[in-house]
């Protein structure tokens, strides 16, 4: 069927007008080798695992030129620039500190545990600041001394 368009021409429908045409599978040429009982999505997750299968092997050895480059970079580094490490700018020799022998796990100044983490923010001025609001704001829930008159015997 022909509609009549905007410029005045016709143009054709994009559907065909028979249900049974509209609804059939398009019949395409399967390439040899293939299943035909095979979905899409199957088949292009074997063939994205065989690319993979097949760099895996590449991968690796690119993997080892690097380490290799990386190796000889070294040698040719101590080789060539590792006393830059034990002088300074203007060239005067390095006095490296002694380290201790035994160093404790814990910070004397990082906290470690949650506890620690809010107490160590008491000794502010911030946390007095918040100490003292909390103080003056909260004076409704303290207990009140009763007067000589309430007071139990």
């Amino acid at each position: 069927m022909e509609s009549p368009s905007l410029a005045g021409g016709r143009q054709r429908s994009p559907r065909p007008l028979d249900p049974a045409l509209a609804s059939a599978p398009s019949l395409r040429r399967i390439p040899p080798g293939i299943s035909p009982f095979r979905t899409q999505g199957a088949q292009a997750r074997e063939t994205e695992q065989a690319a993979v299968q097949a760099n895996q092997v590449h991968q690796d050895n690119l993997w080892r030129e690097l380490l290799e480059a990386e190796l000889r970079s070294q040698k040719r580094w101590i080789e060539n620039w590792s006393f830059l490490k034990d002088y300074d700018p203007m060239g005067n020799k390095k006095e490296h500190p002694k380290l201790p022998e035994h160093i404790s796990l814990f910070s004397d100044t990082v906290p470690s545990t949650a506890n620690q983490v809010i107490g160590s923010r008491v000794n502010t001025e911030l946390g007095k600041k918040i100490s003292g609001m909390d103080f003056l704001f909260a004076e409704g829930n303290r207990k009140k001394k009763l007067k000589d008159g309430f007071q139990s015997i």
